[in-house]
């Protein structure tokens, strides 16, 4: 993303995040000295076949999409047994795209490095079962609905509790920036584009037959208020906590407890099931 001086922070991640098409850039995954993650964010993503398994390496967008559909084109049915990918996440629609498809083949998915974000969301609860490699992590931090959530604490409709967070910044922005529309009728556009994002992901998780509890319950400053926060970039669960929120068959191929690995530590707050349906409003 690129800054302007003329507009604030908040009203670039309004406009080109929360009110545009989708949503989690893939600058999700911090700027760290380790080329494994920096392959991780590709753009378009690196795919190739090799023998039962589709190798994905990369962010989540149209373009890495084309990479991959391209790479299985002429594949016999059947023949693909599981994905292993490093994604730092990205496009949200482009995401339950690829896990849609990672369903519908039957795939085993195992994550190489790291399945933040996106991936985490929509990719690694496809799979039939789901494998992480030594030293690899799989983090969330929000889904399509995370606005939403933040507006249920808050007791407001989600209008409301947008142009508590956002309005002034939006209103301060150009009328081109606003596609010409006034505050009020910018904000409803967005937010009916938004809606329609959460309701096809509602039934993205339907069909997993899964809630999706563990994508979100930790957005907004939910994490910050923990006293074992050091400023991790999102959130993860134990083994055993994961098959408790419905990532059964989920198994650690590294030595030792998947949730002590030092990237585990570095990047990812542990929350168990529990304390990750605590945090969810209620409906």
């Amino acid at each position: 993303m690129i800054q302007s001086p003329v507009y604030s922070v908040v009203v670039m991640l309004v406009v080109a995040v929360a009110l545009s098409a989708r949503a989690d850039p893939v600058a999700s995954v911090p700027p760290v000295a380790d080329h494994a993650l920096v392959a991780a964010t590709l753009e378009p993503a690196v795919v190739r076949i090799e023998g039962d398994t589709m190798v994905y390496r990369g962010n989540l967008s149209p373009a890495s999409t084309v990479s991959w559909q391209r790479a299985v084109e002429g594949v016999p049915p059947g023949r693909l047994a599981r994905i292993v990918i490093a994604s730092g996440g990205g496009d949200t629609v482009e995401g339950r795209r690829l896990g849609r498809w990672v369903r519908q083949t039957n795939l085993i998915v195992e994550v190489d490095t790291i399945c933040f974000s996106s991936c985490a969301d929509y990719i690694f609860p496809a799979g039939r079962a789901r494998r992480i490699q030594d030293g690899a992590i799989v983090g969330w931090h929000g889904n399509e609905r995370s606005l939403e959530v933040q507006a249920a604490r808050a007791g407001l409709s989600l209008k409301a509790y947008f142009l508590r967070r956002f309005g002034s910044e939006i209103a301060d922005a150009p009328p081109e920036m606003r596609q010409g529309l006034g505050v009020d009728a910018f904000v409803d556009q967005r937010l009916a584009e938004m809606q329609s994002r959460i309701a096809e992901e509602r039934a993205f998780f339907a069909d997993l037959s899964l809630d999706d509890h563990f994508t979100v319950c930790g957005v907004g400053d939910a994490l910050e208020r923990r006293p074992d926060y050091r400023r991790q970039q999102g959130w993860g669960f134990a083994l055993a906590e994961m098959a408790r929120l419905g990532l059964t068959d989920t198994i650690y191929l590294g030595a030792g407890a998947y949730d002590q690995t030092p990237r585990f530590r570095d990047m990812l707050l542990p929350l168990t099931a529990q304390q990750c349906l605590d945090l969810m409003p209620t409906r």
